[in-house]
């Protein structure tokens, strides 16, 4: 309904009756509340029709945010979930340096998993305040939105920097957690890798019993989670795109709000 009903907006090919039909499809309360509105003052109707679009986007907007929750509390409890390699990064009891690099991969995965929570907590939070604010047509509560959308972008963006820029070095903490495994031949871990990698072997060590073609523990491992950090940022890419397209919606809503309040 609402990518219909904003066409008119930006076409500005709109009649009275049309504009009247519009309102009745969104709902009974906008006609009740806007009916003489409309009538008296044509200008109104656009502003009413692109009302459709924030609630939209950011019931859009809870439903991604709760869904991330669920996935990343999900993933974070779920002792099934890749049970041995969560059972080895979370030993405590290996020597040096394979200990060291496991605390630094449980820090990283904390980190990771309070930003995710914390963001998606902040798109349900701020997603509930823009279906009220377009709803009610409330200035108040749509300014806050939009700038606590802008500010919750560019968040997302420097995390993704962020992100962008340590690559190397996650890269290198993965290789060095491979490496120190199979050189202090610690049996769990390499048992892991090779069951759930299909791989043998680490990087810059010889091993006769691995077949010829067959990838180390250490592509594969950097590989598949390489893989999954490129999914996870087109995922956010989207969501970021969406926000923007919502926050440059509720422009014209705001000013047109704030031009009603001025009147």
């Amino acid at each position: 309904m609402s990518s219909l009903l904003i066409l008119p907006y930006f076409h500005g090919t709109i009649d009275i009756r049309e504009c009247r039909e519009a309102l009745t499809s969104i709902g009974d309360f906008l006609v009740r509340n806007h009916t003489k509105t409309v009538d008296t003052k044509f200008d109104e109707c656009p502003a009413i029709l692109t009302i459709a679009i924030p609630v939209d986007q950011s019931s859009e907007k809870e439903l991604v945010g709760l869904t991330v929750i669920a996935l990343t509390l999900w993933i974070r409890f779920d002792k099934s979930f890749e049970s041995e390699i969560r059972e080895n990064i979370l030993r405590d009891t290996d020597p040096e340096p394979l200990a060291g690099v496991k605390a630094d991969i449980r820090t990283g995965i904390l980190v990771a998993f309070w930003i995710i929570i914390g963001f998606s907590i902040a798109n349900v939070i701020i997603g509930f305040v823009g279906v009220v604010g377009a709803f009610i047509r409330s200035r108040y509560l749509l300014a806050p939105y939009l700038l606590s959308m802008i500010i919750l972008f560019l968040l997302e963006i420097a995390v993704g920097i962020t992100a962008l820029v340590k690559r190397k070095s996650i890269r290198r903490t993965v290789k060095e957690y491979v490496f120190d495994s199979f050189n202090m031949n610690s049996q769990p871990d390499i048992s892991a890798f090779s069951f759930r990698y299909n791989c043998c072997g680490a990087d810059n060590l010889t091993n006769l019993n691995c077949f010829a073609g067959q990838p180390t523990c250490s592509s594969a491992v950097w590989d598949r989670l390489d893989f999954t950090m490129m999914i996870f940022g087109i995922c956010m890419l989207v969501i970021v795109v969406l926000q923007a397209f919502t926050a440059l919606i509720t422009v014209p809503v705001v000013i047109e709000r704030k031009r009603e309040v001025s009147y």
